[in-house]
């Protein structure tokens, strides 16, 4: 073969080379930009050429991962992003904890689209109708992050009311006490609490996470079936039983208990002083049940007055244990659920009296006598 045919065939290889070349270049610099640009919204302005037309043809090639609902999304699952966790770190965490089948294509969207520098730490609800291209819009939606709501041991419900107000739900604190005070009658049956009775010390303790957009009774739903969960335990049942009470009326006494002491290891020992009260026909004399009848004290800012004048313990009301024998009417707080244990499991003691140790601990020093129990007052 001649060397010109040679050459000829190889400028004819190059010119095809060059070709294809030129028709790539144009696909990655104009037809895929504008190809993801129409399926996927338009790309960072801070990208350059090259970046978007990488990113672009990435996106064109993940296209059924990032728009199709996964099979191995979670239903109702709850993602959470740890501070300083990278992008990159969350995508791969995203595919390796089943919400996605790629967790790169994830972080491709993110950057191409200039979410990843709008990911932050938070929980985020997460369902099986999520495809990974809803996924990352909402992961990169600080709008989208959970609330975070948490109710403390011994809160009474115009408390949680107020943490109802500074967490920016869709509903107030006013319409949560309208719900707690009037149950629906299928949560009064779900719950076993007598007519009449409002929620009270039914809202469980604990930290919770819940969507945005989450309405005020499924809220309320979630956090009473954590409390009927919780009180399902074989060892309540059993000491309820032995005790010869309701879950309703341990529910009482423990959240007076709660409202007592914060000493885990007291709170059997208190258990103990009121079932004995009871037993010999004496008044709880609790201030607690006092301080929940007052309600409000506007000059201390508080729901709990203390200390109590005269005056207070002699309040007029059915939560008055100074002036009523047995339980008041119904709970006055949220006992957590060791106290409902230690309610419905007392020690076995002589003792009917308690009272503040002087050493400022918020412990107690117990006695069996009412001449001990003034002797124990603090000088």
């Amino acid at each position: 073969m001649s060397k010109g045919l040679q050459g000829s065939r190889f400028s004819s290889f190059l010119i095809v080379l060059i070709l294809v070349l030129a028709v790539a270049l144009a696909y990655g610099a104009v037809y895929a930009p504008a190809r993801a640009k129409a399926l996927f919204g338009p790309a960072d302005a801070r990208l350059n050429l090259i970046q978007r037309s990488r990113l672009s043809l990435a996106l064109l090639a993940a296209r059924e991962e990032l728009t199709a609902h996964s099979p191995l999304a979670r239903k109702n699952g709850k993602f959470t992003i740890n501070p300083d966790e990278s992008v990159r770190g969350i995508c791969l965490r995203l595919q390796a904890e089943g919400y996605v089948t790629s967790g790169e294509a994830v972080c491709s969207f993110l950057t191409y689209s200039g979410l990843d520098r709008m990911v932050q730490s938070g929980t985020f609800s997460l369902t099986e109708s999520l495809s990974a291209l809803d996924i990352s819009r909402r992961i990169s939606d600080p709008a989208a992050r959970d609330i975070a709501f948490r109710i403390f041991p011994g809160w009474r419900l115009e408390e949680i009311a107020e943490a109802v107000d500074a967490s920016g739900f869709s509903f107030s604190g006013q319409e949560f006490l309208a719900f707690a005070d009037n149950p629906k009658t299928e949560l009064r049956a779900y719950l076993n609490i007598p007519e009449g009775a409002s929620l009270e010390g039914y809202f469980y303790p604990d930290s919770y996470s819940f969507e945005p957009t989450i309405s005020l009774e499924s809220m309320c739903v979630l956090i009473l079936e954590r409390f009927f969960t919780a009180v399902q335990s074989a060892q309540l049942q059993e000491s309820l039983a032995q005790q010869n009470i309701s879950l309703h009326q341990a529910v009482i006494l423990a959240s007076i208990i709660e409202r007592e002491t914060q000493a885990s290891d007291e709170k059997a020992r208190i258990a103990s002083v009121f079932y004995n009260r009871l037993a010999a026909g004496m008044r709880l004399e609790t201030d607690p049940t006092v301080q929940y009848a007052l309600g409000y004290d506007s000059s201390r800012k508080t729901w709990w007055k203390s200390p109590l004048t005269l005056e207070d313990l002699g309040i007029d009301s059915p939560y008055n244990t100074y002036r009523y024998t047995g339980l008041p009417p119904g709970p006055i707080s949220s006992p957590a659920f060791e106290t409902i244990l230690a309610a419905a499991q007392p020690e076995q003691t002589g003792y009917y009296f308690f009272r503040s140790r002087c050493d400022g601990s918020g412990t107690h020093v117990f006695s069996v006598t009412y001449e001990e129990h003034l002797n124990n007052a603090c000088p």
